[in-house]
């Protein structure tokens, strides 16, 4: 089997995706990369990252592997959990301090710098063909909607909060603590008494 076709198999294994640096750590040259895409089987993203022109590949996905330090959040964490039907308009990923914004800026991502606690609450949802994303689980979510420095659509907070509250995966007590974490709990309370 050929360098290239290692190269190939290794992108079905990697959901569509291909990164030089995986290329690299097989021992492979990045030559073959620039074979594969003058001959259309792949396509350059980004510098050093491919996706193979056989297979559809997530948007999410591919925004992850660009930008791997950002955490899906806000709108955009509602709707890869789940708890609005709409795709957003912008897509919202919260990055470390220090964080280069214009690099999320340029493929279209709204950065948002966390002040503290970027880890907290982070977890992980499979897409298409298993792959995985990171993305803050929704009670991190509902309360970093409420942050006063983010300007969040009343509206979808409020169904979103209500369906959570009707949801299985309801757990006031885990948003409690989120909300005294982040200092929120006047913020939340008002909510959940319209809504318990």
């Amino acid at each position: 089997m050929s360098n290239k076709q290692h190269i190939l198999r290794l992108g079905k294994e990697q959901n569509g995706v291909i990164t030089s640096k995986m290329v690299t750590d097989l021992g492979y040259s990045r030559k073959a990369l620039s074979q594969l895409e003058d001959e259309k089987l792949i396509f350059r993203v980004e510098r050093g990252i491919y996706v193979m022109a056989s297979n559809y590949v997530d948007h999410y996905l591919i925004i992850q592997q660009r930008l791997p330090q950002g955490i899906f959040s806000h709108e955009t964490a509602l709707y890869l959990l789940g708890y609005t039907e709409s795709a957003p308009e912008i897509i919202h990923m919260t990055f470390p301090r220090g964080f280069n914004t214009s690099r999320a800026k340029k493929v279209q991502v709204q950065p948002i710098i966390a002040s503290n606690e970027l880890t907290t609450g982070i977890t992980s949802i499979e897409r298409s063909n298993h792959a995985a994303i990171k993305v803050y689980e929704i009670e991190r979510t509902l309360i970093d909607l409420l942050k006063s420095k983010y300007k969040a659509d009343k509206e979808l907070l409020m169904s979103a909060l209500k369906q959570y509250i009707r949801s299985d995966a309801c757990n006031i007590a885990k948003l409690n603590d989120y909300a005294r974490l982040f200092k929120l709990e006047a913020k939340i309370q008002p909510y959940l008494e319209i809504l318990l």
